[in-house]
């Protein structure tokens, strides 16, 4: 017999927002016994008929095979260490698009008017905006995405309702597809109240997610005291402020020639920057960097592991060292792991996909600094 430390590696492939990850928790145990031929009992306590796991050569250093097991062998009670099968999946993100419907979205992206009868080189706002958000949704499976628009359909000029039209839901992409693609540009432009009602609706949401908010809008807000003649730019960025310290960033989108300059709503969101876009391209393009911006660097096991001080993270089989700042650390619960720093620009930027998450049982084992 031949004595092995216990890893069994569980497998799963996790779709994301960008690119593909194999997300794989290898629970590695730090007490081994002797290890019996397939299906037997060794010398270290197993049970006869214990459940047969496939072993990781590369981490057992045995080629996978022993005694007469033919590479499947029974591991002993105690390297069970009380676990079970687990996985990794990488955690979404959601993101509220809170979109301006105003009569001026009717307008062409690069004019502020209506497209002339003919002409074929001029697109509106409203279609071309909702297009690209159909193409983002589709390309998108790692977010989960929900709709607010202003002013409310079938409301008064400035109304904005309470709520949202799509509540955020990893299958909400046809829902907003089907709102989007039936209202029609009107009335004026209640950004402030929109934003209040969105942080709102996001303190609603009591998953453990990141939230975000994907402001669109072509104008300047207005709507102050309820007329579509005042500005509402200081209440609009009071809101934005406030939606960041409830914590939930705010990305703006500004749509058309004659936004202005939209940054001091960004930066009051905590993203620096507005993103302009007078042509379809560049709403595509905007759409698709937020949600790069947005992807979570967050992966979640179905049980925590047997030793908190006993983990280990890899990211392109190279070790991650736990680090808030610059390396991992955990989430919410001992059950997430969060990248953060240089770890996750890799994995937003597509650079890296391949997250493999080591979790070792109770007492002392050593994590190479690179697996294979």
């Amino acid at each position: 017999m031949k004595k092995l430390g216990c890893f069994k590696s569980f497998k799963t492939v996790a779709s994301v927002a960008i690119g593909s990850f194999a997300g794989v928790l290898f629970a590695a145990c730090g007490s081994p016994g002797q290890i019996g031929p397939g299906g037997g009992t060794g010398s270290g306590g197993g049970a006869a008929g214990a459940p047969s796991v496939k072993m990781d050569a590369s981490l057992n250093g045995n080629g996978g095979s022993s005694g007469s097991g033919g590479g499947v062998i029974a591991p002993t009670g105690d390297a069970n260490c009380g676990s079970v099968s687990n996985s990794t999946t990488r955690l979404p993100a959601d993101v509220l698009l809170v979109l301006d419907r105003s009569g001026s979205m009717a307008y062409g992206l690069t004019i502020d008017s209506n497209c002339r009868t003919g002409d074929t080189t001029c697109s509106a706002r409203w279609p071309t905006l909702t297009a690209s958000i159909d193409t983002t949704l589709a390309a998108t499976p790692g977010i989960n995405w929900g709709l607010k628009l202003f002013s409310t359909p079938g409301g008064a000029a400035c109304a904005v309702n309470n709520g949202v039209e799509v509540p955020i839901a990893s299958n909400s992409a046809a829902a907003i597809q089907a709102q989007i693609g039936n209202v029609s540009p009107a009335n004026n432009t209640p950004t402030a109240a929109a934003v209040t009602a969105a942080t709102a609706y996001l303190k609603t949401v009591t998953d453990q997610n990141g939230k975000y908010i994907l402001l669109a809008t072509d104008g300047e807000p207005n709507c102050a005291g309820g007329s579509g003649t005042k500005t509402d730019l200081p209440a609009t960025i009071a809101a934005i402020t406030a939606a960041k310290a409830a914590g939930f960033p705010v990305y703006v989108i500004g749509i058309g020639p004659s936004v202005g300059n939209l940054d001091n709503m960004a930066q009051a969101g905590g993203t620096t920057k507005y993103y302009p876009a007078t042509s379809a391209q560049d709403l595509t393009n905007a759409l698709a960097s937020i949600s790069k911006a947005v992807a979570t660097c967050s992966f979640t096991s179905s049980t925590p592991p047997p030793d908190p001080n006993n983990v280990a993270v890899y990211l392109d089989k190279s070790l991650v060292p736990k680090s808030a700042t610059d390396g991992w650390t955990y989430g919410a619960t001992e059950q997430t792991i969060v990248l953060t720093g240089t770890y996750c620009a890799k994995i937003t930027a597509g650079t890296s996909s391949n997250v493999q998450i080591l979790f070792g049982c109770k007492g002392s084992i050593d994590f190479p600094p690179i697996i294979p």
